[in-house]
């Protein structure tokens, strides 16, 4: 049975896992899950996930949620090449899941509340609401995707190429699409400021090539939306 991979690219885990099946050529068929419409939410979708989230992967009834748990099956059970996903090597597995275990609560969370805070603050679709302009908030949010930033120059990148040593790993495509995403609302200058931050991205982008391209489809047309909105 084919690998069965519940997603959407307009969110952030979705699109890592996304890249990392494409780039390593593992064989899968795609369900795509609108989070908009809240196909998430349908009785058929609870019966995979009562937690209402995706990703999602079905391997032959072997049904597993959660990004970076999938991220390390998907490297594991298919084999993929050695630098997504050190298994030789348990000092550079060690990195790899160092940034994966912090990027949760030290990125994500971040660049999550930054995004929706400002699309919301034009747009309001489906379950997302629009919302008041709240300069205070915005501010702070910012902020802390900023020091995130930070701490990924500081820390994940000092002397390295990538997140975890000098090849790409599963762990640059979870950073990598956190922040990416804020170009949707234009505030890409969160990282693009940090010289060392920055450069990582267009390694990421340009390892990635086409996938990246097709990776972002979906986020370019809700940036397309953003910027045409009046606030």
């Amino acid at each position: 049975m084919v690998l069965e991979f519940y997603y959407d690219l307009l969110s952030q885990p979705c699109r890592a896992v996304y890249l990392l099946l494409k780039a390593a050529n593992v064989d899968f068929e795609g369900r795509v899950i609108n989070l908009i419409t809240g196909d998430h939410h349908t009785p058929e979708f609870l019966k995979l996930n009562p937690l209402h989230k995706i990703p999602i992967i079905n391997d032959d009834g072997y049904v597993l949620t959660e990004s970076v748990a999938i991220l390390r099956y998907v490297a594991q059970k298919f084999n993929v090449a050695e630098h997504w996903y050190p298994r030789q090597d348990v000092q550079k597995q060690g990195r790899v899941d160092e940034f994966l275990n912090w990027h949760h609560t030290g990125l994500r969370k971040h660049c999550v509340g930054y995004f929706l805070t400002l699309f919301r603050t034009r747009i309001g679709v489906g379950r997302f609401t629009k919302i008041p302009f709240d300069a205070e908030k915005i501010k702070e949010l910012r902020e802390g995707v900023v020091a995130a930033v930070k701490e990924m120059d500081e820390y994940f990148l000092k002397g390295r190429q990538f997140l975890a040593g000098d090849e790409i790993s599963v762990a640059d495509l979870a950073g990598y699409c956190e922040l990416v995403h804020l170009e949707a609302v234009g505030e890409e200058g969160t990282y693009t400021a940090n010289e060392n931050v920055n450069a990582w991205m267009k390694r990421v982008a340009a390892k990635l090539g086409h996938l990246n391209d097709e990776a972002l489809v979906v986020l370019k047309g809700l940036q397309s939306k953003y910027e045409s909105a009046k606030e």
